[in-house]
């Protein structure tokens, strides 16, 4: 005899992005705590996204919709197709969000926050303010990103912080277990010498040693500028980590000025 087990409910609790806890009334709190309680309950293992509010914002549509996890695990999400639906059910609109912001929603989370459409997007003709919902479509991506963040910042580099931290804010989720090189970016110098900085992040669960790297500058045409392999050893990125790494090629295309080429050339790794 095959027994089956019903999955049950998840018991869900506010789960506000952070930051925002800092600037939201204990009134406003309420609110939310009020409004997740009359939500429908959700499964174990499955993530649902509700909708509390479609209204006509002027230029746009302002949906407010709570994202819950039932999973036994954090999810985080980075690019995903949403797709608008009327009180018949029919698709007025559809958009593919970054929530990269929105950050990881803990295991039994619920997550409010505020998306847009704009009015051009949107069969204005089949909208009505009452029961319009938010719902996924098939092309749903949720990712369990890993959370990285710097060693340190090298000496010299302290004053630019600041725009490291962007960089790495910005830069598309890296799923855990992987080692991603970005280039932050590639000066030529008056001198003709190329700098090349980059930023190197480790997600596995383990730390990580670079022995070398092979790097090659082509320019807009697609010539090779400079071509080098650089020896790293000794270079460690720890787990969950990200390094900031600095590399030169000597080339003699003295120019005036030193200028940023990041936007024109190119760097591959060969």
């Amino acid at each position: 005899m095959e027994v089956k087990f019903m999955a049950e409910d998840v018991k869900m609790e506010l789960s506000l992005a952070q930051g925002h806890g800092d600037i939201i009334s204990n009134v406003q709190k309420e609110i939310m705590e009020e409004e997740l309680s009359e939500m429908n309950p959700i499964k174990e293992n499955d993530i649902n996204i509700s909708t509390v509010y479609v209204f006509d914002d002027g230029e746009e549509l302002e949906a407010k919709v709570y994202f819950r996890n039932g999973l036994n695990r954090d999810i985080n999400f980075e690019f995903v197709p949403l797709i608008l639906l009327n009180a018949q059910n029919e698709e007025i609109a559809s958009k593919t969000f970054n929530l990269k912001n929105m950050g990881n929603i803990p295991s039994g989370g619920a997550r409010p926050w505020k998306i847009h459409f704009d009015k051009k997007l949107v069969k204005m003709e089949k909208f009505q303010d009452q029961q319009c919902k938010i719902v996924f479509n098939s092309r749903v991506k949720a990712v369990n990103y890993a959370d990285i963040e710097y060693e340190e910042i090298p000496k010299g580099f302290e004053r630019f912080s600041n725009v490291f931290e962007k960089f790495l804010y910005e830069l598309p989720g890296i799923e855990k277990g992987q080692l991603s090189i970005s280039t932050f970016d590639i000066i030529h110098g008056a001198d003709g010498k190329i700098i090349i900085t980059l930023v190197i992040r480790n997600s596995t669960n383990k730390d990580v040693g670079l022995q070398e790297i092979p790097i090659t500058i082509k320019d807009e045409q697609n010539n090779i500028v400079a071509s080098s392999k650089f020896s790293l050893d000794g270079f460690m990125v720890k787990s969950m980590k990200a390094r900031i790494c600095n590399l030169a090629i000597e080339t003699d295309m003295k120019i005036d000025d030193a200028v940023s080429v990041k936007d024109k050339w190119k760097m591959i790794f060969q």
